[in-house]
């Protein structure tokens, strides 16, 4: 097997997520799935129904990324371009693929083997077809393309079957603390400390502002020691800051 990935970008295809129409939950399932194989995610980015936009967009991410995940576009309409648009990406033609129709066949019957249904048996050349329980058509594998489906209970099963290509030498630990100070009070002290752990995330997430401020502050990394170390530094930053 090939090294996994360990920095990757998930593009969202889909007017609907860019019309509001439909609330876009596959990246944030997808991040979350990524961080617990300690896989990196860079970029989520989010394009319209558009061959040459979805083209354009996957030859750059997939420039700047080891891996890309395609979620939308490849049921059975008219607007489920994606595998279309990777076949272009990849330059190779859009094909039946013989054992997703036979698939098919064995479960639909010939008599409901439906234009539709065989447009999702349609990979490019080259690609490896993504199998789930929540599916008879796949999704694809095409280097280091991972095209799933945009339903999230398809995508989240896609995406299940192939995680072990995105397995990182070391999980990402998370802690999180509890504050009750306004941002602007410890922002300086905490950009400090973070400059002294440069190899650690450490972000502040406020979720309550005015008069009684709260939220958290969270640390990530692969170094449960560190973390813990960062953690008391914080601490300690808080108290002295409710001293001031």
């Amino acid at each position: 097997m090939e090294t996994p990935h360990q920095h990757v970008a998930i593009l969202i295809i889909g007017n609907e997520v860019l019309s509001g129409r439909t609330r876009e939950a596959n990246a944030w399932l997808a991040a979350q799935n990524l961080f617990d194989v300690g896989c990196k995610l860079g970029e989520v980015a989010i394009v319209a129904d558009d061959q040459s936009m979805i083209v354009q967009t996957l030859q750059r991410l997939r420039k700047q990324y080891d891996a890309v995940i395609t979620s939308g576009g490849i049921g059975p309409t008219h607007d489920d371009i994606t595998m279309l648009a990777v076949a272009d990406c990849f330059d190779v033609p859009l094909l039946e693929h013989e054992d997703t129709i036979a698939l098919m066949l064995a479960y639909y019957g010939q008599d409901a083997l439906s234009e539709g249904r065989r447009r999702m048996a349609r990979l490019p050349h080259g690609a490896v077809p993504i199998i789930c329980e929540h599916s008879i058509a796949p999704g694809a594998h095409i280097g280091h393309v991972y095209v799933l489906a945009g339903v999230p209970h398809i995508f989240a099963s896609q995406l299940a079957a192939v995680l072990v290509d995105f397995k990182g030498k070391q999980v990402f630990i998370r802690q999180e603390i509890e504050v009750a100070l306004a941002e602007s009070t410890f922002a300086a002290a905490l950009g400090k400390i973070q400059e002294r752990y440069p190899s650690m995330d450490i972000g502040s997430y406020p979720a309550r502002c005015g008069n009684e401020p709260c939220g958290k502050i969270c640390v990530s990394g692969v170094d449960e020691a560190v973390i813990i170390q960062v953690l008391d530094e914080i601490k300690q930053m808080l108290k002295d800051v409710k001293k001031s």
